[in-house]
Protein backbone atom coordinates (compact mmCIF):
# COMPACT_ATOMS: atom_id res chain seq x y z
CA UNK A 1 0.00 0.00 0.00
CA UNK A 2 0.88 3.60 -0.64
CA UNK A 3 0.36 6.27 1.10
CA UNK A 4 -1.13 9.30 0.22
CA UNK A 5 -2.94 10.93 3.57
CA UNK A 6 -2.22 14.09 5.02
CA UNK A 7 0.15 12.24 7.77
CA UNK A 8 1.72 9.94 8.88
CA UNK A 9 2.99 10.14 4.90
CA UNK A 10 4.93 7.59 2.58
CA UNK A 11 8.03 7.97 3.60
CA UNK A 12 11.58 7.42 1.05
CA UNK A 13 13.57 4.64 1.97
CA UNK A 14 16.61 6.63 3.14
CA UNK A 15 14.32 8.53 5.76
CA UNK A 16 13.34 5.06 7.02
CA UNK A 17 17.35 3.78 6.90
CA UNK A 18 18.22 7.11 9.07
CA UNK A 19 15.99 5.60 12.29
CA UNK A 20 16.67 1.75 11.77
CA UNK A 21 19.35 1.94 14.43
CA UNK A 22 20.12 1.54 18.03
CA UNK A 23 18.58 4.76 19.71
CA UNK A 24 22.15 6.37 21.78
CA UNK A 25 22.13 7.67 25.12
CA UNK A 26 20.35 11.57 24.84
CA UNK A 27 22.65 12.41 27.05
CA UNK A 28 25.67 11.05 24.80
CA UNK A 29 28.27 13.29 22.58
CA UNK A 30 27.27 10.98 19.71
CA UNK A 31 23.39 11.29 20.11
CA UNK A 32 24.25 15.95 20.90
CA UNK A 33 26.07 15.88 17.28
CA UNK A 34 22.79 14.72 15.70
CA UNK A 35 20.63 17.10 17.61
CA UNK A 36 23.13 19.40 16.72
CA UNK A 37 22.76 19.16 12.79
CA UNK A 38 18.84 19.06 13.31
CA UNK A 39 19.00 21.95 14.89
CA UNK A 40 21.24 23.87 12.93
CA UNK A 41 19.30 22.71 9.92
CA UNK A 42 16.05 23.41 11.11
CA UNK A 43 17.18 27.19 11.69
CA UNK A 44 17.72 27.00 8.35
CA UNK A 45 14.36 26.02 7.63
CA UNK A 46 12.56 28.65 9.81
CA UNK A 47 13.62 31.66 11.90
CA UNK A 48 13.44 31.68 15.62
CA UNK A 49 14.38 28.90 18.29
CA UNK A 50 13.37 25.69 16.96
CA UNK A 51 12.43 23.28 19.91
CA UNK A 52 12.02 19.55 19.13
CA UNK A 53 10.54 17.54 21.80
CA UNK A 54 8.40 14.09 22.15
CA UNK A 55 4.93 14.16 21.09
CA UNK A 56 2.77 14.89 17.65
CA UNK A 57 1.41 18.10 15.93
CA UNK A 58 -1.21 18.17 18.76
CA UNK A 59 0.48 18.43 21.71
CA UNK A 60 2.88 21.30 19.41
CA UNK A 61 -0.33 23.25 19.26
CA UNK A 62 -1.31 22.25 23.05
CA UNK A 63 2.17 23.57 24.11
CA UNK A 64 2.00 26.40 22.43
CA UNK A 65 -1.37 27.51 23.95
CA UNK A 66 -0.09 26.79 27.31
CA UNK A 67 3.43 28.53 27.34
CA UNK A 68 1.82 31.55 25.82
CA UNK A 69 -1.89 32.29 26.59
CA UNK A 70 -2.70 32.71 30.49
CA UNK A 71 -5.82 31.96 31.53
CA UNK A 72 -8.04 34.66 31.67
CA UNK A 73 -6.88 36.00 28.55
CA UNK A 74 -8.70 37.53 25.43
CA UNK A 75 -7.46 35.77 22.38
CA UNK A 76 -9.32 35.39 18.61
CA UNK A 77 -9.74 32.21 17.33
CA UNK A 78 -10.20 32.31 13.57
CA UNK A 79 -12.13 28.97 12.37
CA UNK A 80 -12.06 27.93 8.62
CA UNK A 81 -12.00 24.18 9.34
CA UNK A 82 -11.70 21.45 12.21
CA UNK A 83 -8.23 22.10 13.36
CA UNK A 84 -9.00 25.87 14.01
CA UNK A 85 -11.85 24.52 16.29
CA UNK A 86 -9.41 22.05 17.75
CA UNK A 87 -7.16 24.69 18.31
CA UNK A 88 -9.89 27.03 20.03
CA UNK A 89 -10.74 24.07 22.27
CA UNK A 90 -7.18 24.42 23.49
CA UNK A 91 -7.42 27.62 23.93
CA UNK A 92 -10.57 27.18 26.08
CA UNK A 93 -8.56 24.35 28.12
CA UNK A 94 -6.34 26.66 29.28
CA UNK A 95 -9.19 29.26 30.38
CA UNK A 96 -8.87 31.35 27.98
CA UNK A 97 -11.33 33.97 26.83
CA UNK A 98 -12.29 32.57 23.17
CA UNK A 99 -13.55 34.72 20.94
CA UNK A 100 -14.82 32.44 17.84
CA UNK A 101 -14.47 33.69 14.29
CA UNK A 102 -16.10 31.44 12.24
CA UNK A 103 -15.32 31.82 8.24
CA UNK A 104 -15.55 29.90 5.32
CA UNK A 105 -12.06 30.86 3.61
CA UNK A 106 -8.87 32.61 5.34
CA UNK A 107 -10.03 36.02 5.51
CA UNK A 108 -8.28 39.07 3.97
CA UNK A 109 -6.12 41.20 6.36
CA UNK A 110 -8.24 44.28 5.88
CA UNK A 111 -11.10 41.62 7.17
CA UNK A 112 -8.93 39.98 10.32
CA UNK A 113 -8.26 43.74 11.15
CA UNK A 114 -11.85 45.03 11.08
CA UNK A 115 -12.85 42.29 13.33
CA UNK A 116 -10.00 43.25 15.46
CA UNK A 117 -10.97 46.71 15.88
CA UNK A 118 -14.68 45.62 16.24
CA UNK A 119 -14.40 43.34 18.77
CA UNK A 120 -11.41 45.47 20.94
CA UNK A 121 -7.91 44.34 22.36
CA UNK A 122 -6.75 40.97 22.32
CA UNK A 123 -3.64 38.92 24.10
CA UNK A 124 -3.51 37.26 20.95
CA UNK A 125 -4.94 35.32 17.60
CA UNK A 126 -4.64 32.25 17.06
CA UNK A 127 -4.60 30.53 13.48
CA UNK A 128 -4.35 27.77 11.27
CA UNK A 129 -1.83 28.18 8.48
CA UNK A 130 -2.68 24.96 6.38
CA UNK A 131 -5.94 23.66 7.10
CA UNK A 132 -5.83 19.74 6.92
CA UNK A 133 -9.21 18.95 6.97
CA UNK A 134 -10.50 21.23 4.10
CA UNK A 135 -7.00 21.31 1.90
CA UNK A 136 -7.12 25.07 2.37
CA UNK A 137 -4.08 27.56 3.41
CA UNK A 138 -3.32 30.73 4.44
CA UNK A 139 -1.29 32.44 1.92
CA UNK A 140 -1.35 36.22 2.71
CA UNK A 141 -0.11 35.51 6.38
CA UNK A 142 2.30 37.55 5.86
CA UNK A 143 0.04 40.81 5.65
CA UNK A 144 -2.04 39.04 8.13
CA UNK A 145 0.68 39.13 10.42
CA UNK A 146 1.41 42.39 9.98
CA UNK A 147 -2.44 43.46 10.89
CA UNK A 148 -1.98 41.06 14.25
CA UNK A 149 1.09 43.12 15.00
CA UNK A 150 -0.41 46.33 14.38
CA UNK A 151 -2.75 45.65 17.34
CA UNK A 152 -0.22 44.56 19.55
CA UNK A 153 -1.22 40.62 20.14
CA UNK A 154 0.54 37.34 19.75
CA UNK A 155 0.13 36.02 16.46
CA UNK A 156 0.33 31.90 17.07
CA UNK A 157 -0.47 29.45 14.44
CA UNK A 158 -0.54 26.29 13.56
CA UNK A 159 0.81 24.82 10.55
CA UNK A 160 1.18 21.15 11.20
CA UNK A 161 0.62 20.36 7.87
CA UNK A 162 1.94 22.71 6.35
CA UNK A 163 5.46 23.59 6.75
CA UNK A 164 8.23 23.90 5.21
CA UNK A 165 6.18 22.77 2.02
CA UNK A 166 3.63 25.36 2.44
CA UNK A 167 5.98 28.65 2.60
CA UNK A 168 5.30 30.65 6.42
CA UNK A 169 6.49 34.57 6.18
CA UNK A 170 9.52 35.14 8.39
CA UNK A 171 8.61 36.72 12.32
CA UNK A 172 5.40 34.54 13.06
CA UNK A 173 5.84 34.76 17.52
CA UNK A 174 4.87 30.94 17.62
CA UNK A 175 4.67 28.11 14.98
CA UNK A 176 3.58 24.57 16.22
CA UNK A 177 4.26 22.11 13.82
CA UNK A 178 5.36 18.54 13.94
CA UNK A 179 7.63 15.82 12.29
CA UNK A 180 5.52 13.24 10.41
CA UNK A 181 4.22 15.52 7.83
CA UNK A 182 5.45 18.35 5.59
CA UNK A 183 9.22 17.33 7.18
CA UNK A 184 9.18 14.07 5.78
CA UNK A 185 9.89 12.13 8.91
CA UNK A 186 7.99 9.35 11.33
CA UNK A 187 5.84 10.39 13.80
CA UNK A 188 6.82 11.46 17.13
CA UNK A 189 8.53 14.69 17.08
CA UNK A 190 6.39 17.67 18.20
CA UNK A 191 7.60 20.72 16.74
CA UNK A 192 7.80 24.14 17.48
CA UNK A 193 9.54 27.97 16.17
CA UNK A 194 9.82 30.60 18.60
CA UNK A 195 10.08 34.65 18.07
CA UNK A 196 9.08 35.25 21.35
CA UNK A 197 9.84 34.27 24.83
CA UNK A 198 6.88 32.34 26.80
CA UNK A 199 4.64 34.32 28.56
CA UNK A 200 2.74 31.86 30.83
CA UNK A 201 2.52 32.81 34.38
CA UNK A 202 1.84 29.59 35.49
CA UNK A 203 -0.12 26.25 35.44
CA UNK A 204 1.95 24.82 32.40
CA UNK A 205 2.99 21.06 32.80
CA UNK A 206 6.52 20.24 33.13
CA UNK A 207 6.89 18.08 30.70
CA UNK A 208 5.77 21.00 28.27
CA UNK A 209 7.46 23.90 29.88
CA UNK A 210 9.06 25.89 26.63
CA UNK A 211 11.58 27.37 28.69
CA UNK A 212 13.08 24.09 29.43
CA UNK A 213 14.08 24.31 25.88
CA UNK A 214 15.41 27.81 25.26
CA UNK A 215 18.95 26.66 25.90
CA UNK A 216 18.89 23.59 24.12
CA UNK A 217 20.62 24.92 20.98
CA UNK A 218 23.56 26.38 22.34
CA UNK A 219 23.66 23.86 25.01
CA UNK A 220 22.65 20.29 23.42
CA UNK A 221 21.11 18.85 26.33
CA UNK A 222 17.12 18.18 26.73
CA UNK A 223 15.00 18.81 29.49
CA UNK A 224 13.35 15.03 29.05
CA UNK A 225 14.08 12.27 26.60
CA UNK A 226 13.99 13.32 22.60
CA UNK A 227 12.47 11.62 20.42
CA UNK A 228 15.66 10.09 19.49
CA UNK A 229 15.22 7.56 16.42
CA UNK A 230 12.93 10.56 14.70
CA UNK A 231 15.54 12.78 15.12
CA UNK A 232 17.33 10.30 13.23
CA UNK A 233 15.25 10.36 10.51
CA UNK A 234 14.74 14.54 10.40
CA UNK A 235 18.28 14.66 10.19
CA UNK A 236 18.33 13.15 6.86
CA UNK A 237 15.00 14.06 5.75
CA UNK A 238 16.35 18.12 6.40
CA UNK A 239 19.60 17.43 4.47
CA UNK A 240 17.02 16.66 1.59
CA UNK A 241 15.13 19.30 1.91
CA UNK A 242 17.85 22.01 2.37
CA UNK A 243 19.45 19.77 -0.79
CA UNK A 244 16.66 20.99 -2.88
CA UNK A 245 16.10 24.42 -1.39
CA UNK A 246 13.16 25.35 0.38
CA UNK A 247 11.67 27.06 -2.38
CA UNK A 248 11.84 24.37 -4.93
CA UNK A 249 10.56 21.57 -2.06
CA UNK A 250 7.15 23.87 -1.70
CA UNK A 251 7.49 24.10 -6.19
CA UNK A 252 7.30 20.69 -6.20
CA UNK A 253 4.53 20.15 -3.79
CA UNK A 254 2.47 22.94 -6.05
CA UNK A 255 3.19 21.18 -9.33
CA UNK A 256 1.60 18.06 -7.70
CA UNK A 257 -1.34 19.92 -6.44
CA UNK A 258 -1.99 21.31 -9.97
CA UNK A 259 -1.66 18.12 -11.49
CA UNK A 260 -4.35 16.79 -9.24
CA UNK A 261 -6.77 19.18 -9.23
CA UNK A 262 -5.75 19.21 -13.25
CA UNK A 263 -6.80 15.85 -13.91
CA UNK A 264 -9.44 14.80 -11.13
CA UNK A 265 -13.11 16.26 -12.26
CA UNK A 266 -14.65 15.95 -8.56
CA UNK A 267 -15.69 19.50 -7.00
CA UNK A 268 -12.92 20.79 -5.13
CA UNK A 269 -12.97 22.04 -1.63
CA UNK A 270 -10.88 25.25 -1.58
CA UNK A 271 -11.23 27.53 -4.27
CA UNK A 272 -8.24 27.69 -6.21
CA UNK A 273 -5.96 30.52 -4.36
CA UNK A 274 -6.76 29.20 -0.86
CA UNK A 275 -5.59 25.57 -2.10
CA UNK A 276 -3.15 24.10 0.39
CA UNK A 277 0.74 22.47 -1.11
CA UNK A 278 0.44 19.50 0.94
CA UNK A 279 -3.74 18.27 1.23
CA UNK A 280 -5.95 18.55 -1.52
CA UNK A 281 -9.58 17.67 -0.80
CA UNK A 282 -12.66 16.92 -3.28
CA UNK A 283 -16.71 16.92 -2.70
CA UNK A 284 -17.67 13.41 -2.93
CA UNK A 285 -20.98 11.85 -3.00
CA UNK A 286 -19.89 8.14 -1.91
CA UNK A 287 -16.42 9.05 -0.05
CA UNK A 288 -16.60 5.32 1.40
CA UNK A 289 -17.04 3.48 -2.50
CA UNK A 290 -13.63 6.66 -2.92
CA UNK A 291 -11.46 5.52 -0.42
CA UNK A 292 -12.08 1.82 -1.26
CA UNK A 293 -11.58 1.51 -4.97
CA UNK A 294 -8.28 3.54 -4.24
CA UNK A 295 -7.31 0.57 -1.71
CA UNK A 296 -7.93 -1.75 -4.00
CA UNK A 297 -5.46 0.25 -6.49
CA UNK A 298 -2.98 -0.19 -3.19
CA UNK A 299 -3.57 3.44 -2.51
CA UNK A 300 -4.49 4.98 0.88
CA UNK A 301 -6.18 8.62 1.18
CA UNK A 302 -8.51 9.85 3.75
CA UNK A 303 -11.79 10.63 4.84
CA UNK A 304 -13.25 14.19 5.11
CA UNK A 305 -13.42 14.74 9.01
CA UNK A 306 -16.20 16.56 11.18
CA UNK A 307 -19.74 17.04 9.43
CA UNK A 308 -18.28 16.47 6.08
CA UNK A 309 -16.40 12.81 7.19
CA UNK A 310 -18.54 11.08 4.33
CA UNK A 311 -18.80 13.77 2.31
CA UNK A 312 -14.87 14.92 1.22
CA UNK A 313 -11.84 12.54 0.03
CA UNK A 314 -8.41 14.19 0.91
CA UNK A 315 -5.33 13.42 -0.99
CA UNK A 316 -1.91 13.92 0.69
CA UNK A 317 1.14 14.74 -2.03
CA UNK A 318 3.66 14.74 0.76
CA UNK A 319 7.08 12.27 0.53
CA UNK A 320 7.69 9.24 -1.31
CA UNK A 321 4.98 10.26 -4.52
CA UNK A 322 5.48 10.69 -7.74
CA UNK A 323 3.31 12.01 -10.91
CA UNK A 324 2.32 8.36 -11.88
CA UNK A 325 0.79 7.96 -8.38
CA UNK A 326 -1.08 11.13 -8.64
CA UNK A 327 -2.80 10.75 -12.19
CA UNK A 328 -3.34 7.30 -10.74
CA UNK A 329 -5.83 8.74 -7.87
CA UNK A 330 -7.24 10.62 -10.16
CA UNK A 331 -8.39 8.57 -12.95
CA UNK A 332 -9.61 6.30 -9.74
CA UNK A 333 -11.47 9.28 -8.32
CA UNK A 334 -13.17 10.33 -12.17
CA UNK A 335 -14.08 6.70 -11.99
CA UNK A 336 -15.90 6.63 -9.06
CA UNK A 337 -17.63 10.18 -9.73
CA UNK A 338 -19.02 8.53 -12.99
CA UNK A 339 -20.94 5.51 -11.22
Amino acid sequence: MKYLTPGPIQLPDFVLKAAYRQPAFHRSEEFKQSLKSVLEKMSRVYGGIPVVMPGTGTLAVDTMVYNYVNPGDRVLAVIFGEFGARLAASLRSRGADVVEWAVEAPPAPDELDDRLRKIGPVAAVALVHNETSMGIAYKDLAKAAEAVKSHGALLLVDSVSGMPAEPLPPGIDVVATASHKAFMAPPGAAILYLNIEPRAKSGVPPAMDLRGYLKVPSTLDTPYTPPISVIYSLEASLEYILGLGLERYAEIHRERMDLLYGNTRLEAVPKPQHRSNTVAAFYCNDAKAALKALREAGYVASAGMGHLKDKVVRIGVMGDVNKDDIIKVAEILNNVARR
